[in-house]
């Protein structure tokens, strides 16, 4: 019997063999047969380290060939991973070795010096940090840090800011509908932390506080939420749509794409992969059927071609009719 393996198994193996390996031989520098041999323990969690790491990005990368920086901050990062993650004998038994000190070092100085070389590169080219960080650090990691940027941002500062619509479009909102539920959820984070923080004070102050960080952290996004709910709404320009759901979808079309506008559509359909729902925490009220699929590239994840774009607005008989002006 043939076992087959689809490529979203393989990728999520890809990522979890490695994390298992270097935790199995981090647990393992804890060991008594560890601390009767911290050297040997250590080397040997320093090779795991490295070469799981290497071995993954051979595995993902395409034709199995990563590039020799790449493949340098592998093996870097599993130095900095050994020399962090081991049990204090075994780390200090690391550090008594001279020569694999000086061998770690070189290592993540080579790749960060390397990286720092690029990545000024890049920002004298193109002006953006954003652009420049990526050269050093992974992709969607960048992504991450700069859209959690922008929602903290928007949190803090962005009290009463107007919405965002540029000359000449038209602008549809739909946070009127959506608004009252993600309040509700704001106000069930706030009880949350403060019945969280009570319980688990009295156990633990250390886990308490990193608690209270999360919570906090939860009611500064809910209030981004909010506020990019009103802020960012769906546009109409001259010969384009501009969908968006919040902060979480940004996606343009033609207006010559849009082929039809569907009476409605099911919850099964809007999970379809050829559709794009951005109706947040709600049921789409407005369905464009396309006339040739489009290329939606999410904030995360892989791009996917879509025919059909579902969203929600408050008053979508306006932008019904305005459509059928344009289209």
């Amino acid at each position: 019997m043939t076992v087959r393996i689809t490529p979203a198994v393989r990728s999520a193996l890809l990522w979890l063999a490695p994390f298992l390996a270097i935790l199995a031989a981090r647990f393992a520098t804890h060991s008594q047969l560890a601390a009767d041999h911290p050297r040997a323990a250590g080397l040997l969690f320093l090779w795991v380290a490295a070469d799981a790491l290497a071995l993954s990005l051979l595995a993902k990368a395409p034709k199995h060939r990563p590039g020799l920086r790449a493949l340098l901050g592998a093996i870097a990062a599993g130095c900095v991973i050994a020399t962090v993650g081991a049990a204090g004998p075994v780390r200090a038994a690391m550090l008594d070795m001279e020569g694999v000190v000086l061998a770690m070092g070189l290592t993540v100085a080579a790749y960060l010096g390397w990286s720092l070389f690029l990545a000024a590169q890049e920002l004298r080219k193109t002006r953006s940090m954003t652009e420049a960080a990526g050269v050093i650090l992974p992709a969607a990691l960048v992504r991450f840090a700069v859209y959690e940027s922008a929602m903290m941002r928007l949190a803090l500062f962005s009290w009463g800011a107007k919405p965002h619509v540029p000359e000449g479009a038209q602008a549809f909102a739909y946070h009127k509908v959506i608004n009252p539920l993600v309040a509700t959820f704001l106000v069930l984070q706030v009880i949350e932390i403060v019945v969280v923080d009570l319980l688990v004070s009295h156990w633990n102050e250390t886990a308490a506080l990193v608690l209270l960080a999360l919570g906090i952290w939860g009611v500064l996004f809910f209030i981004a939420m909010m506020k990019a709910f009103r802020v960012y709404p769906v546009l109409l320009h001259e010969a384009e749509l501009q969908v968006r759901g919040g902060s979480f979808v940004d996606f343009s079309l033609p207006l010559s794409a849009i082929a039809s506008v569907e009476p409605s559509i099911s919850d099964a359909e809007t999970r379809r992969a050829n559709v794009l729902n951005a109706a947040i925490l709600s049921h789409p009220n407005v369905v464009l059927r396309l006339s040739r699929p489009l290329e939606y590239r999410p904030l995360f994840g892989r791009p996917r071609m879509v025919e059909r774009v579902a969203f929600r607005l408050d008053e979508p008989a306006l932008l019904l009719a305005a459509l059928q002006r344009r289209i």
